[in-house]
């Protein structure tokens, strides 16, 4: 009997060795903490594992995993798997070692075009697409997940990433569907809880999704990075019900988790808090304070989401200079659609931080256009809507606050959105 995947591939490795890589395909795919104690058992029950030895390279390369990516990638090599994925999976690691995330992005998609029952290597698909700032991005990881799912059948990573990219474009009720289909089949996995928080979020229904996350979490994976993303969403839904120490309780654990949450999530959340009043501007509750995440960004970022997120983290701290820097630093970045994106959206910030509101208006205004390109979720960009938003209203252009605010209204509802609606008369 042939050793296989978690899908069922079959994999040139030992039964035990295949045991323990199927067991960190299950954590790897759910986001869930101990993959890579699972991924190194696979290595040492099998020193061969060729792409056992591949993920470690590229995992190390791309997303800072404790590996030697060139000393994996070797390994990788130094063996001949039998079969076509796994050769194919290995030159697209390889890919990324050698040349770059980026780079790299090509390979994977032609692999996926080959193998989509690969599902494992949509982690690299689906970052490459979603932070592409490709327009298109969406409905293009829409259809490699479908050929996935046809390839497979029901699989909660799958159908968590559909009901993502389907929540995001409006269509709530089959995103809803997914999202519990997805946990059906893992009901503590966050493949399936992340779309689900978003379709409460844009459904604007922040008492349920509040209840729901708040009592669904306790039976997750609190050890896992990811943990942290969804007690930023809980925090969402009590921001909207106005309770400012449930935000500020789950600032903390955001500000102080695992990487990426302090930079993506605590930045954005504590920025919120400043827009609404809950903490004082240029104030961080958390120590360390959220905006040394911004340190390592201000001469490259590996995505524009993330410069977008170094850009909240410097405007948390007050720190117009250091904006202005990043600015003109960006305007040399490689990472698609840095250059291009992240200058309006740093000198907006930084005038606006400098109590310049016209100013900072303009530049956001400039910036509005690729706002939808910057990455991530609508959950996600409202917070630079949201500055936009406070912008144009203490600089007096309040129709035009209005008629966005109203056009927000139309996508979700939204308690603080109507507040804001009425208080501009």
């Amino acid at each position: 009997m042939h050793a296989t995947d978690a899908h069922g591939q079959p994999v040139t490795a030992g039964e035990e060795a295949a045991r323990h890589w199927r067991a960190f395909e299950r954590r790897f795919n759910r986001r869930e903490s101990g993959d890579t104690d699972a991924l190194r058992a696979a290595l040492a029950a099998d020193p061969g594992f060729a792409v056992g030895h591949a993920m470690a390279a590229a995992l190390a390369a791309q997303m800072g995993y404790e590996w030697d990516p060139a000393a994996e990638l070797a390994a990788a090599r130094e063996t001949s798997p039998d079969h076509a994925w796994e050769r194919s999976f290995v030159a697209a690691a390889g890919r990324v070692v050698d040349e770059g995330r980026w780079e790299a992005v090509p390979a994977w998609l032609s692999h996926h075009d080959e193998f989509p029952a690969n599902v494992t290597a949509l982690a690299f698909v689906s970052v490459g697409l979603a932070m592409s700032t490709d327009p298109a991005a969406g409905r293009r990881l829409e259809e490699r997940v479908r050929r996935s799912l046809a390839a497979v059948g029901d699989d909660d990573l799958l159908l968590g990433l559909l009901g993502m990219v389907l929540v995001d474009r409006g269509e709530i009720d089959e995103a809803h569907r997914l999202a519990a289909r997805a946990l059906e089949l893992a009901p503590a996995g966050y493949p399936g809880g992340h779309p689900m928080a978003h379709v409460f979020f844009e459904s604007g229904e922040h008492a349920a999704g509040a209840a729901w996350l708040d009592g669904w979490l306790p039976s997750t994976d609190g050890e896992a990075a990811f943990h942290h993303h969804l007690v930023w969403h809980s925090a969402l839904h009590h921001l909207e019900l106005g309770h400012a120490e449930a935000v500020l309780e789950r600032y903390r654990t955001c500000a102080t988790g695992p990487a990426p949450s302090p930079l993506l999530d605590g930045a954005s959340l504590l920025w919120r808090c400043q827009l609404r009043g809950l903490v004082p501007s240029a104030t961080d509750p958390a120590r360390p304070a959220v905006a040394t995440q911004a340190r390592p960004l201000m001469d490259e970022v590996p995505f524009t989401f993330a410069g977008a997120h170094g850009v909240l983290a410097l405007a948390s701290s007050g720190d117009a200079e250091a904006l202005y820097r990043f600015a003109a630093n960006a305007r040399g970045f490689t990472a698609p659609g840095a250059a291009e994106l992240l200058p309006c959206l740093a000198e907006g910030c930084a005038a606006y931080v400098e109590g310049d509101h016209a100013v900072a208006a303009r530049r956001l205004l400039a910036a509005e256009p690729g706002f939808a390109r910057l990455g991530g979720s609508h959950a996600q960009r409202e917070v630079f809507e949201d500055t936009l938003l406070e912008a144009l209203v203490r600089c007096g252009r309040l129709e035009e606050a209005s008629d966005r605010l109203r056009a927000r209204l139309d996508r979700r509802p939204s308690t603080l959105d109507e507040a804001s609606l009425a208080s501009l008369g």
